[in-house]
């Protein structure tokens, strides 16, 4: 008897507990795995739910484009088919159709368009010494391999859908772009024609070969970037490839492309170009060697290193530099001469606005 009410003296002063325990673990436990996912989802790369496949990004910009082409169309501020363009026999000097991965594509200069030249010339089977030989020019050198294309032509390769053609354009921002136009051929030209271009920049500024205060010497003096700007936009009737518009020189709104690669994104973009066009990364398909020496290294499309994050931070850092050399009203002038590029590729401007103190 006594044996008996000690257990139930013991079991009176046991039971109590028990719950209060084990919801104490219960919660100390829930509370412990919903850190452990925190951390989880911090440190690890999950692919998230909302975040959008390469295919859909690729639609999006696509869609994006034609929308805008509609608008702008409506709006008549620029023609979208214009007398000239519509003839039927109007060639298309950038444009470049590969038949054997059915790629048609326009080149754009300042745009890795180097590269894809370089690319397009091993595509027709050039072997790299005579590319070399005509390294300054492998436009020209292509153009024996790639007949330019008519307008009928591309209008039947938009509607062969039995075979579609995978219609491409590379593009960046085009203040970026701009940018580098003025310090690859003003700042370190490599051809005598943009050294001489310094003259002619000095001549529409300030109506002289060299500006007032310069020395005199054998070599002019280096154009400001204000005065490069000024140049571009006083003379609209010349218009260098190297900073002439997207909307010009490749017609986006009647190529609608299938694929626009970013430079910001270029190694995503690219990879999945090549899966859609079934090109391998063997030495007959894809040039992309790099343990040779014959100077094409910087030719190459180099997809797994061409661009980086910090490289396009260090660009965009310098862009903004030199923007702001710029007074308020030659930089409106100059987003309006790109405005176009830069609704069409969904670039946003206002970081650029704000220098001036605009949102």
């Amino acid at each position: 008897m006594g044996a008996t009410s000690a257990r139930r003296r013991a079991s009176s002063f046991a039971a109590p507990n028990n719950p209060v325990t084990v919801r104490t673990v219960l919660r100390w436990s829930a509370v412990g795995i919903l850190v452990t996912c925190v951390v989880l989802v911090l440190i690890l790369p999950w692919p998230l739910p909302y975040e959008q496949s390469i295919e859909e990004i690729m639609e999006d910009r696509s869609n994006h484009l034609q929308e805008q082409c509609q608008i702008v169309h409506s709006l008549g501020n620029f023609s979208i088919a214009s007398p000239q363009t519509s003839k039927p026999q109007y060639l298309y000097y950038n444009y470049f159709y590969q038949p054997r991965y059915q790629m048609l594509w326009c080149a754009i200069s300042k745009v890795a368009s180097s590269s894809w030249m370089y690319q397009f010339n091993r595509w027709a089977g050039i072997p790299r010494e005579k590319i070399a030989q005509a390294a300054r020019d492998m436009k020209a050198l292509a153009r024996m391999y790639y007949p330019a294309p008519t307008r009928a032509d591309v209008e039947q390769m938009k509607q062969n859908v039995a075979s579609p053609v995978i219609r491409f354009l590379l593009v960046r921002d085009p203040m970026d772009r701009f940018v580098s136009a003025y310090e690859d051929l003003i700042v370190r030209p490599q051809s005598d024609n943009y050294r001489t271009l310094r003259r002619f920049i000095f001549r529409e500024v300030y109506g002289m070969d060299t500006p007032v205060g310069a020395k005199n010497g054998t070599t002019l003096p280096v154009p400001s970037f204000s005065d490069f700007t000024e140049f571009v936009l006083r003379r609209t009737n010349v218009l260098d490839p190297h900073w002439n518009t997207y909307y010009n020189l490749c017609d986006p709104c009647f190529l609608q492309p299938t694929v626009i690669i970013k430079l910001e994104t270029y190694d995503r973009d690219v990879t999945h170009l090549l899966q859609l066009a079934n090109v391998t990364t063997s030495a007959d398909n894809y040039d992309n060697a790099r343990n040779d020496d014959d100077g094409f290294e910087g030719h190459r499309l180099n997809v797994n290193h061409h661009r980086t994050s910090g490289d396009t931070l260090h660009r965009n850092a310098s862009t903004m530099d030199r923007l702001a050399e710029l007074t308020k009203e030659q930089f409106e002038r100059l987003y309006r001469r790109y405005e176009l590029d830069f609704r069409l590729f969904q670039y946003d401007a206002s970081q650029y606005f704000a220098l001036y103190g605009e949102d």
